[in-house]
């Protein structure tokens, strides 16, 4: 039986920042030096500030799995 290695895929890393006034979400690529509960930029809605409220990582999807849920 054959086996074939498994791909070294590393997730792409977010950081998700939500607006303290209107509650606004915006996502974005993880930086050096974010941490949960970090003051972020303003908010482009009402021009408060945000905080970072989640970090976190995504693999990418394969294609064969694409074509398999179709």
């Amino acid at each position: 039986m054959w086996f074939k290695k498994k791909k070294k895929t590393t997730p792409t890393v977010y950081t998700e920042e939500i607006c303290q006034k209107c509650s606004e979400k915006k996502k974005r690529n993880f930086e050096e030096g974010d941490y949960i509960y970090r003051i972020g930029s303003n908010c482009k809605k009402c021009s408060d500030l945000t905080m970072i409220n989640a970090i976190y990582g995504e693999y990418p999807i394969e294609k064969q799995k694409q074509s398999q849920e179709l």
